[in-house]
């Protein structure tokens, strides 16, 4: 049986007008968007929001009226704990969840940004989705424990620049080869030739379980949606002789039992202790 689902991914403006950070966060509040989500070279705007508060429950509200499910990145305060927190909510403007990032840049920790400890599944009424924000697709793991986990789509919301667009490319893409799995991303964009190379790099869009791009953003501003059928699984001859779904295949080939040093914490220390040494060498 088909099970048709219509995905949109938002693509909000880089640069919000405003000459002070309370009109920013009027213009915020009148477009479901969140200054300091982007760039800023004024760190006293990046002011978090409590969740719940004042912004979750405008969310909430849309998600009720429009009947649709809703995940909003968002730098805030969730039970006292400062991160980068991407909040979920159902159809009737529930908070089903609220995935706090992982892997935080150090500038962010800087920032008083805590890293999240859970890599959790959330259930909405068309499936299992999984989060991985910003710097989070960096590490192959994360997708890969979403995936052990039954997430059907892995949300990507980012803030990202022309730094290295090919290699954002094919990492993107990687991730969802790596698991059969859908990635639907967000990021930022700008109006009509106003984007060159080393701004944010927009491209919000959807991701096919083979890896190829079903549907690009480009560099504006807007709402991009495209229709999938998730029970429309990619099915390939990996590892088994027979044909099978890729993501169960991938799953019962795996091999934990030599996967050791991927948590094996003293490696991690090591590599510490090198880069200290290298930045006392630059200082």
């Amino acid at each position: 049986m088909p099970r048709s689902l219509r995905l949109s991914t938002v693509q909000l403006a880089t640069v919000i007008a405003g000459r002070s950070f309370a009109e920013k966060q009027a213009s915020n509040r009148r477009h479901a968007n969140l200054h300091h989500r982007t760039w800023s070279s004024n760190l006293r705007e990046y002011v978090p929001e409590p969740i719940p508060g004042t912004f979750t429950r405008m969310i909430a509200r849309y998600a009720k009226k429009y009947r649709m499910n809703i995940v909003m990145p968002m730098f805030g305060e969730f039970n006292g704990i400062l991160s980068s927190h991407a909040v979920i909510f159902d159809r009737q403007g529930r908070m089903v969840g609220c995935y706090q990032k992982t892997h935080p840049t150090m500038p962010e920790q800087k920032l008083g940004i805590k890293a999240g400890n859970d890599l959790a599944v959330y259930d909405l009424d068309f499936g299992k989705i999984g989060v991985m924000t910003c710097m989070d697709i960096e590490y192959p793991e994360v997708a890969q424990i979403l995936m052990l986990k039954g997430a059907e789509i892995l949300l990507f919301p980012h803030v990202q620049a022309g730094w290295g667009e090919v290699d954002w490319e094919i990492r993107y893409r990687a991730r969802a080869i790596d698991t059969g799995l859908y990635v639907v991303s967000a990021c930022y964009g700008y109006p009509q030739g106003e984007w060159k190379p080393g701004m944010m790099i927009g491209r919000s869009g959807i991701v096919g379980p083979d890896g190829l791009i079903l549907a690009d953003m480009g560099r504006g501003i807007g709402v991009l949606t495209h229709e999938i059928d998730l029970s429309q699984k990619r099915v390939t001859q990996f590892f088994f002789e027979e044909k099978y779904e890729r993501t169960l295949a991938v799953i019962a080939s795996r091999r934990p039992e030599i996967y050791g040093e991927l948590v094996e914490s003293t490696i991690k220390e090591k590599a510490l202790q090198k880069l200290e040494r290298q930045r006392k060498k630059l200082d």
